[in-house]
C-alpha cells in the first residue's frame, strides 16, 4: 500500500534581510521538524511587514516568526497563539532571548549623543518595524527627541536591513537604525569592519553582549494562526523546546532554539506610545513648499507682533510693557523637560505624569531630576517657585 503524502505547513518568516539569507538562515529548522514531525512537510515562507496581512487572509500560512512588535500589531486583527520564543546565540557565545536596537554613525562624524542628530539624515528599514526603528523612536522620544516632527531627515529605505549599514557605511547618511546583532551579523561575514562606527546611546544597557542603543524587548515568537490544528500545534511546540538538547537539532545546525512563551507588555508600551504620536495631526510636504509655508507664518506672526505690541502702547503704560524673561528658555530646558515641569506646576504625581506623557515613571523621575538640578531646587514646589 503506498504511503500518503504528508501534509504542508507553511511557517512565515519576516525576511528583514532578504529572501535569500531568510532560506539560508532558517533552513536547519525546517529539516528538524520535518525530521521530527515527519507525516507533515514543512515550508519557509518570506513575509514582510506589508505583505502579512494579505497571506493570512488568503490562507497561506499555517505559522509565523516576527517581531514581537509585528506579532502585538497583527494580533489584534487574527487570532494568534505564541507557541514559543526565540534565544539567540550572540556575540560573546551566550544565549539571550532578548534584543534591542542599535543606533550607529560614523567614527567622527561628530554626532555623539540623540540630541547632536539635530538636522542630520537617520535612516532606517520602515516606520512600522520594531527593531529597525520603532524602539529607537521611543528612546529618542524619552530623551525629547522627535525623530517623526523634528528637524532631522527621516528615510526609510525598506528591507533588507543591511542596506541601512551600508549607506552610513558610505556616506550616503548620518545616522542609521538597525536590530540589535545585525552589526555583529555582518561583521562576522566579512561585510563591515564594526569599528568603523561609534554607537549611540551605550549606556542604556550593560546586559547585552551584543551593541544595544535601547532597552531590551522579548525576542521573535513563534506564533501558530488561527485554524491551525491543535494536534499540529502540540507536535510543533514539543519540536521546538526540544530543539535545545536534540542530537538531530545539533546535526542540522539548528541555531534557532526556543523557550516557553514570555510576556510581550513592554512591547505594548512602545506600540502605544508609537500610536499616540503619529495619531498627532502632521503636514508631510516638499521641502521647498514647507518652507514657503514656514515663511508665511512667520510673517503672520511678526505682524501680530508689532500689531500688539502696538495695541499695549496705546493702553499701557511704557514702564508695565516689558515682560518677565522666559525661565525656562534661560534654563535651557527640553520639550519633554517643559511638559514634565508644567504637570509638576498642576501638582501631578509621578505616576499621573507617566500616564499623561506615556512615559515611564522612571523616565519622569529622571526629567524631575534634571529640573531640580538646572533650577537649583530641592523640592518640587521650591521647583515650581523658581521656574514660574
Amino acid at each position: 500500500m503506498a504511503q500518503s503524502a504528508p501534509s504542508e505547513a507553511r511557517i512565515g518568516v519576516l525576511a528583514y534581510r532578504g529572501s535569500d539569507q531568510l532560506q539560508i538562515r532558517w533552513l536547519a529548522l525546517r529539516d528538524y521538524l520535518n525530521a521530527t514531525i515527519p507525516d507533515w512537510s514543512f515550508e519557509i515562507v518570506p513575509i514582510t511587514l506589508s505583505s502579512a496581512n494579505q497571506q493570512i487572509d488568503a490562507g497561506q500560512l499555517d505559522f509565523l516568526i516576527t517581531n514581537p512588535g509585528h506579532f502585538v500589531a497583527l494580533n489584534k486583527s487574527y487570532r494568534l497563539s505564541v507557541l514559543a520564543s526565540r534565544s539567540q546565540w550572540k556575540s560573546d557565545g551566550t544565549l539571550s532571548g532578548e534584543f534591542g536596537s542599535t543606533i550607529f554613525t560614523l567614527k567622527g562624524s561628530g554626532i555623539a549623543t540623540l540630541k547632536d542628530t539635530a538636522e542630520k539624515s537617520v535612516v532606517a528599514v520602515d516606520r512600522n518595524a520594531f527593531g529597525g526603528f520603532q524602539m529607537a523612536w521611543y528612546e529618542f522620544d524619552r530623551a525629547g527627541v522627535d525623530l517623526l516632527g523634528g528637524d532631522q531627515d527621516i528615510r526609510f529605505v525598506g528591507f533588507p536591513m543591511d542596506q541601512v549599514v551600508l549607506q552610513v557605511l558610505a556616506g550616503k547618511a548620518d545616522v542609521g537604525i538597525v536590530r540589535s546583532g545585525l552589526i555583529e551579523e555582518m561583521s562576522r561575514e566579512g561585510r563591515i569592519d564594526p569599528e568603523a562606527f561609534a554607537y549611540l546611546n551605550t549606556n542604556v544597557t550593560y546586559s547585552h553582549p551584543d551593541r544595544v542603543s535601547t532597552g531590551l524587548y522579548p525576542e521573535w515568537p513563534f506564533v501558530a494562526v488561527a485554524g491551525t490544528s491543535q494536534t499540529l500545534k502540540n507536535r510543533v511546540t514539543l519540536a521546538l523546546l526540544q530543539a535545545q538538547g536534540s542530537p538531530i537539532a545539533k546535526t542540522l545546525g539548528v541555531t534557532e532554539l526556543w523557550s516557553a512563551p514570555v510576556p510581550y507588555h513592554g512591547v505594548l508600551e512602545v506600540l502605544e506610545a508609537f500610536k499616540a504620536r503619529t495619531a498627532r495631526p502632521q503636514i508631510e510636504s516638499p521641502w521647498p513648499i514647507r518652507l514657503w509655508f514656514g515663511g508665511i507664518f512667520i510673517l503672520a506672526l511678526i505682524a501680530a507682533g508689532l500689531i500688539w505690541q502696538r495695541l499695549r502702547s496705546i493702553s499701557t503704560p511704557r514702564e508695565e510693557i516689558s515682560d518677565p524673561p522666559d525661565k525656562a528658555e534661560e534654563a535651557g530646558l527640553t520639550r519633554r523637560e517643559r511638559q514634565v515641569l508644567a504637570l509638576v506646576a498642576q501638582g501631578d504625581s509621578t505616576k499621573e505624569i507617566a500616564i499623561k506623557l506615556r512615559i515611564s515613571p522612571k523616565t519622569v523621575e529622571f526629567h524631575r531630576a534634571n529640573l531640580l538640578r538646572k533650577f537649583g531646587a530641592r523640592t518640587s514646589s521650591q521647583l515650581v517657585a523658581l521656574a514660574t
